[in-house]
């Protein structure tokens, strides 16, 4: 006999929430799993289907399962391997591996700077397989930025290869980001209270994601070298302007609305010229390429187009013994100490990159910084390595662009770390 009654929906329900919830959880650890895998094999490379069993302390039929899906939707592949040596006996399929797909998803990175536009499309392995970089006006207003954005991107979606492939588009800008991708203040730019990304997804429809510069960098910095120490990390972006940003235990530290990480405007001085952001004394006014321009040729109004070839030409001339050259350097290093020791006393970080344009400038004075820093933190603490980047001039285009990477494949994109 059935009862349909007000009883009976209770007792219908309390019988269907257990299985909800077993279905619930069932999906939920099948996405963790599936993340766990793609960060293995991001991380440490190809493997053999029991090896990742084992390190994920998953069953046979658990990795079988999981492995074949990833496989279906072009996630991951399978290729052969050299035989593993002596009697160990494994399971799964011997002398194959799995791997990530390279072709199973593509990561737009796009940085709008002063003059200039960035391209990085990485693949599935994070690795450049595309890049561009296209020249604008100095002071772009943010609509013709998206705007040659969308052309690039909307010109690689047309591409067979790339077609239905292209999984997000990161964005980042030199200035002041919240993390919903509303851009706070821009200076350098003339951009104020910009919700770019709103401008950026409507045309493009796929996720996007808006990002400070050096945020950008930073990220992609250790997500692009897996090996390096991740518990405490500055990272300074110098070139036009001087961005910074800070990793802790693998994660940047943004704060509550996501602009934290200001390290181009923390003080030096009480008095210098004013800077972008209205204020005297910052560390970006004196480090940046329009610092190096006055400080080189104190006598010229620095001009806008060369300051991106600038660092190097000065570093190569103090090399040949120019004394303005040399002075111009000496200035620059003595400004930028300042900076890294009251951030390595604040922070107490093991690396401090340094990336941008100044990098030929940098490089010159690596040793210097290094030796400075060292002698000039607090008594006790462990001196940071300062070192240059290991990416290219592309360094905030592919940093954005793992944050997409991140963002859709990596387990540390949700909170929960494991599943028993």
């Amino acid at each position: 006999m059935h009862m349909y009654n007000q009883s009976g929906r209770e007792l219908l329900e309390v019988h269907l929430k257990p299985v909800m919830t077993l279905m619930a959880d069932q999906t939920l650890a099948r996405y963790v799993n599936e993340r766990r895998i793609l960060t293995l094999l991001r991380v440490q490379g190809p493997m053999s289907r029991a090896d990742a069993a084992r390190q994920l302390a998953l069953t046979r039929g658990t990795i079988t399962n999981l492995v074949e899906s990833l496989i279906s939707r072009e996630l991951i592949i399978e290729q052969s391997s050299k035989p593993a040596s002596g009697p160990r006996r494994e399971l799964g399929r011997p002398g194959v591996n799995i791997a990530l797909h390279r072709d199973g998803g593509y990561f737009l990175g796009a940085e709008i700077g002063v003059g200039v536009i960035r391209f990085a499309l990485l693949d599935l392995t994070l690795e450049v397989v595309e890049n561009s970089t296209i020249a604008t006006a100095p002071d772009v207003p943010p609509e013709a930025a998206i705007k040659e954005v969308i052309r690039y991107a909307k010109s690689l979606m047309r591409r067979k290869k790339y077609r239905r492939r292209l999984r997000a588009l990161g964005i980042t800008v030199p200035g002041l980001v919240r993390s919903d991708g509303f851009v706070v203040n821009l200076p350098i730019l003339g951009w104020k209270d910009v919700n770019l990304q709103v401008l950026a997804e409507a045309e493009l429809g796929v996720p996007t994601s808006i990002v400070n510069n050096a945020n950008a960098a930073a990220f992609g910095e250790l997500y692009t070298q897996p090996s390096l120490q991740q518990d405490s990390v500055v990272y300074l972006k110098i070139g036009t302007g001087c961005g910074g940003a800070v990793i802790i235990n693998g994660r940047l530290l943004r704060g509550p609305s996501g602009t934290a990480g200001e390290l181009g405007h923390i003080r030096i001085a009480s008095t210098g010229s004013v800077c972008s952001c209205g204020q005297v004394g910052c560390l970006e006014t004196y480090v940046n390429t329009v610092a190096l321009s006055r400080l080189h040729r104190p006598h010229d109004a620095p001009d806008v187009d060369a300051l991106p070839s600038l660092p190097q030409l000065v570093a190569t001339r103090a090399v040949e013994g120019d004394a303005a050259a040399q002075a111009a350097m000496d200035s620059i290093a003595h400004h930028l100490l300042i900076g890294l020791i009251s951030l390595a006393n604040v922070f107490g970080p093991r690396t401090i990159f340094l990336g941008g344009t100044m990098r030929p400038v940098l490089a010159s004075c690596l040793d210097r910084l290094q030796q400075g820093v060292a002698r000039g933190i607090v008594p006790g603490m462990e001196a940071p390595e300062v070192r240059l980047s290991a990416l290219s001039e592309l360094e905030c285009a592919i940093g954005v662009a793992t944050i997409s990477h991140h963002q859709a494949f990596d387990i540390s994109s949700v909170e929960i770390v494991s599943v028993a």
